[in-house]
């Protein structure tokens, strides 16, 4: 939607978009015997690394290891304590750019084998169930629904240990890299190492400090907190650092679909990168862009505009650029550029960027054209938008004369009756005794004599 605030050009990402992350370790296969809890989860944010169990793990590991994968790097725990409210950390939406990963044909997590290890265990099962809001008949579909990826982010979450054959809640981060299922939403709702469900970050309570085996680069307040996107998503975008190639799965069916079927990954084409913009005009704007890194070959780009569904433009392979004409000044536009391969599959939108239309040198104003005229159009109120025009229309109310053209009230006096004349000429016998001849019907008191000889006679 066009808007017209002052404001400079923003930038920002609008895509749902995810890279994989090599540098990982995942515990894979069943058997693996479980670690004690070594985390005071009642006093302290448990720091949870790529391939650690964690505390009080559901199951044994479901995530797959990708082949060559080095072990994290150990560092000290943080000395400071983490932000005890979620709002304190970096928010992210699942919708967001970078926030997930994954690799073509290949699932993060097992989900049918998640299915049967809490199958395997009833008290487990109703545990995990009940951590998840849900009975548990619903809960071999809920996991289907769901799609596997890796973090790109260290991400704060609520996890779940089963401490007793119930569901303890404990906060937690997980390290980038860390294999989980997602919602059709974007939310993190399984770690797959320990098979602990997960929930969004509640606050942290009292003064709560770090626990748990940090990893290098981890800091307090980078992790990130993923809120839920605007809309469900249908396919989430991942692309594959090792292969320089981008990816689009469809939510629910996973690398390779559920119960191991036909691999649903598609590969597009990746964003262009840098997009920037300016005014040249008061209706124009140029745009800019560096042409997306990757194995897919360019066919095209399309340049959208927020809220036009379609492109407004259509450009070849060896664009860099783009004029946009007939916009109006001082008005605030968005755009986005993406990228067709021959197949014609399109990428994500790059970064979207804002760009204020010049102003009208002449006036300042945004669209001068539209608002003298659009206060003058209103013809159902003349006499208030033009006071030039009250005496003329006043004075043409022929009903009252006299009330609204004071300089009529002399000769409208005139027109008065005079003393002589007490009602109006249309009654002249009985405003002027000196017409009473007009008067036929009045008796004459001339011919009352010869009338009476017409009566009657008494003596007859």
């Amino acid at each position: 939607m066009a808007r017209t605030p002052a404001a400079h050009p923003v930038h920002k990402a609008t895509a749902v978009v995810a890279l994989a992350v090599m540098g990982f370790v995942t515990a894979c296969g069943g058997g693996a015997p479980q670690e004690e809890s070594t985390a005071d989860t009642s006093t302290g944010l448990v720091l949870l690394s790529v391939a650690e169990p964690g505390p009080d793990p559901f199951t044994d590991s479901t995530a797959t290891a990708p082949a060559r994968l080095p072990a994290p790097a150990d560092s000290p725990t943080p000395g400071e304590r983490p932000p005890a409210k979620p709002a304190d950390h970096r928010s992210a939406k699942g919708s967001d750019a970078g926030l997930y990963g994954g690799t073509r044909g290949t699932d993060s997590c097992d989900v049918e084998k998640q299915i049967r290890l809490l199958e395997g265990n009833k008290a487990t099962e109703q545990a995990f169930a009940e951590a998840m809001g849900m009975g548990v008949p619903l809960l071999p579909a809920y996991l289907r629904s769901l799609t596997s990826v890796v973090l790109r982010k260290d991400t704060r979450v609520t996890g779940y240990g089963l401490v007793d054959g119930k569901a303890k809640s404990f906060p937690a981060v997980l390290q980038s890299g860390t294999a989980v299922l997602i919602d059709d939403l974007g939310v993190p709702r399984v770690r797959c190492a320990g098979g602990n469900p997960l929930t969004p970050a509640e606050p942290l309570k009292g003064a709560a400090r770090h626990t748990g085996r940090a990893w290098h680069g981890y800091g307090p307040k980078r992790a990130v907190v993923v809120g839920p996107a605007p809309r469900p998503l249908t396919e989430v975008f991942l692309v594959d650092e090792g292969k320089s190639t981008w990816i689009e799965r469809p939510v629910g069916k996973n690398g390779r679909g559920n119960r191991g079927g036909k691999n649903k990954d598609k590969v597009i084409p990746a964003p262009p990168a840098g997009l920037e913009g300016q005014a040249t005009a008061t209706s124009t704007v140029e745009l800019a862009w560096e042409p997306p890194k990757g194995d897919v070959e360019i066919a095209g780009y399309q340049i959208f505009q927020e809220d036009v569904a379609k492109p407004v433009q259509e450009l070849t392979p060896d664009s860099r650029e783009a004029r946009i004409s007939n916009l109006k000044p001082g008005t605030e536009y968005s755009f986005t550029v993406r990228a067709v391969d021959e197949a014609g599959n399109i990428s994500v939108p790059s970064n979207e960027v804002e760009v204020l239309t010049n102003y009208d040198t002449e006036t300042g104003q945004p669209d001068p054209s539209q608002q003298q005229p659009d206060q003058s159009d209103q013809p159902d109120q003349p006499d208030q938008s033009d006071p030039n025009q009250q005496q003329p229309d006043q004075s043409d109310q022929p009903d009252q004369p006299d009330q609204s053209d004071p300089n009529q009230q002399q000769p409208d006096q005139t027109d008065q009756p005079t003393p002589d004349q007490q009602q109006p000429t249309d009654q002249p016998d009985q405003q002027d005794p000196n017409q009473q001849p007009d008067q036929p019907d009045q008796p004459d008191p001339n011919q009352q004599q010869p009338d009476q000889p017409d009566q009657p006679q008494n003596n007859q």
